[in-house]
């Protein structure tokens, strides 16, 4: 709640309330006349934090968020707030509460309050969410609002109808989503009547309809619609059919999402640069254009479909390839990759396979998360020299990685979640400047010492094992310029002692102890030598609970303790034990500083 005597700063200019939980405004709102701005208004229930109050603020500027307009009772209240009137609000965002277990609404009276609610023509971004009636009134979507640029509408679920939004003039970006009812998007989309727009939409550059449910029809109309669109998504629309638009002159970027029965051939667009085509079993995939930038396609006809238009097409401006869903046998060889590309990300394709038939030397970020299954010995490095970042996750039959080539370009590599990794010595070997790298749960995977310095990395994420806690004693010797190291408690098991005299490099800045269950005690001698050690963050070790030896390194700036309520409770409760070792640095515990 906002202060009882809020009311009696009559000379408030500017009241910013965004991000609050409030659930209702203080009462006598009203008589703040001299407010500019006023960033949410919820309306209450009682006579005195009414929608009316917002009629005697006539200086409202910029923006205003109204939200629980279910406490509206009646279209006279919602008039009596005067929205028509502020010409200076240029954003207004009208939201009802999404409760779905509500009593059923009288679907006139929520049209009505809504009419009332009518924004002056100066407004330029316009957002409605769970609005309750079946319609919408006739205010919205006409052409006298020829300011509007960003309309959305969501969670509209009784709304069996669009209003005719082609007709405003300015339109660039339009958002509809979670309509539940609404089955056909028909002509009253794009004109009310005879004297419209020639061309519908104009300038709407992006258009998004997103979790449709029932929605069945697009009518694309007979005129040259979306004259300049050039994003255009349709995600989770499952029981829409037949084309889409095939006129779209300016689409750049085209995204099919989990709209399993549409049947739709690509659209006449000789500047498109984005593709994404995932979970549609029907979509005929035809030339893919020369221009495309980006390409993201799932599930096993579209992606053996495109793989194949790939193949045959010559994508000279293609940088980023994204496949996923796929359970076919697909041979996918690195010859066929555009030049051009320069991020391959494959996700979900067990049976996908890169044939390395030769080399790719434009490409620099390659993911592949729980794919590639075919081959115990991963040796796909060898055909991209010049990657500069790379992720490999869940692949669980990869027990190697093999490389015979230099990576001298290699920055980052992260390898999560692969069970059954054992060596990557000559991946290691072969990427001499490599400044980050993580190795998170692979518990066969020992970090096994190379007798070369590794000078380049400065960040180190490592899950913490027994096979770890014996190879660990060779990253003094050989990280001398680490700065960053998080050890990652997956595997800790029966471990009781961490950090041993002598393990870290002395460069080290920062260190993150996560999840590590088995530890009991922090060994501070395990830490004296890091004079430059400015930052340690401990979360969720739920067994530590004690810091053993003399004192934590001087140079130590900030100790962080999250959702490690043993050792935060002791160190909130400023324990003797403990307190001296740890107090000349700032502490905070679960997000609260309390030195």
């Amino acid at each position: 709640m906002l202060p009882v005597a809020m009311k009696d700063l009559v000379n408030l200019r500017h009241l910013d309330i965004r991000g609050t939980k409030l659930h209702e405004m203080p009462k006598g709102m009203n008589k703040l006349e001299k407010l500019q701005f006023l960033s949410d208004y919820f309306v209450g229930k009682h006579e005195e934090n009414k929608i009316k109050e917002l009629g005697a603020l006539a200086d409202l500027h910029k923006s205003i968020y109204i939200a629980k307009l279910e406490n509206v009772v009646n279209s006279s209240e919602a008039l009596d707030a005067k929205m028509s009137d502020k010409d200076g609000i240029d954003s207004m965002r009208l939201s009802w509460s999404s409760n779905k277990g509500e009593n059923i609404v009288d679907s006139q009276i929520e049209e009505d309050i809504l009419d009332k609610l009518q924004p002056h023509i100066n407004l330029k971004e316009l957002e409605i969410r769970h609005y309750r009636g079946t319609r919408f009134p006739d205010w919205l979507g006409h052409s006298s609002y020829d300011n509007i640029a960003r309309l959305t509408l969501d969670g509209c679920r009784n709304c069996c109808m669009l209003p005719s939004l082609g007709q405003l003039p300015s339109l660039e970006h339009l958002t509809i989503s979670k309509f539940e009812r609404l089955e056909i998007v028909g002509a009253e989309f794009y004109q009310k009547d005879e004297c419209c727009l020639e061309t519908p939409f104009p300038k709407l550059e992006t258009l998004t309809f997103r979790s449709m449910p029932c929605w069945k029809v697009w009518h694309t109309m007979k005129f040259h619609a979306f004259p300049r669109l050039r994003k255009l998504v349709l995600e989770n629309c499952p029981m829409l059919r037949g084309d889409l638009p095939n006129h779209l002159p300016s689409l750049q970027s085209l995204a099919i999402l989990r709209c399993e029965q549409l049947s739709y051939c690509l659209p006449r667009a000789l500047a498109m640069t984005s593709l994404s085509i995932i979970g549609s079993n029907e979509v005929r995939i035809g030339e893919l254009p020369p221009l495309l930038h980006n390409l993201s396609i799932g599930g096993n006809h579209q992606v053996e479909s495109v793989l194949e238009s790939i193949t045959n097409t010559q994508l000279t401006s293609l940088t980023s390839l994204y496949i996923s869903d796929c359970s076919s046998h697909i041979l996918f060889p690195v010859s066929s990759i555009p030049a051009s590309l320069q991020e391959l990300e494959i996700w979900n394709c067990r049976k996908l396979q890169v044939q390395t038939d030769g080399q790719h030397h434009s490409l620099q970020e390659l993911f592949i998360h729980n794919s590639y299954d075919s081959e115990t010995s991963f040796s796909l490095f060898d055909s991209f020299p010049n990657l500069k970042s790379v992720k490999i996750r869940e692949c669980e039959k990869m027990e190697s990685i093999v490389v015979s080539r230099s990576l001298s370009c290699l920055r980052s590599l992260s390898i999560i979640d692969c069970g059954s990794l054992k060596s990557m010595s000559t991946l290691w070997m072969a990427a001499p400047q490599l400044e980050s790298l993580a190795i998170l749960g692979c518990k066969e995977m020992e970090l096994c010492s190379t007798g070369d310095s590794h000078c380049s990395l400065r960040s180190l994420q490592i899950s913490y094992s027994e096979k770890l806690a014996s190879s660990a004693p060779f990253m003094n010797s050989q990280f001398h310029g680490l700065t960053y190291l998080r050890i990652h408690g997956e595997f800790d098991g029966n471990v009781k002692y961490l950090l041993k005299e002598g393990w870290l490099p002395a460069s080290l800045e920062s260190l993150m102890l996560d999840c590590i269950t088995s530890v009991e005690t922090l060994e501070c001698k395990g830490l004296a030598h890091l004079t430059s050690l400015q930052q340690i963050y401990i979360s969720s070790c739920h067994n530590l609970e004690n810091i053993d030896g003399e004192k934590l390194p001087p140079s130590l700036l900030q100790l962080l303790i999250d959702n490690s309520p043993l050792l935060g409770k002791r160190c909130e409760m400023k324990d003797p034990q403990i307190w001296p070792k740890i107090s000349h640095s700032s502490i905070r515990v679960d997000g609260r500083w309390i030195c």
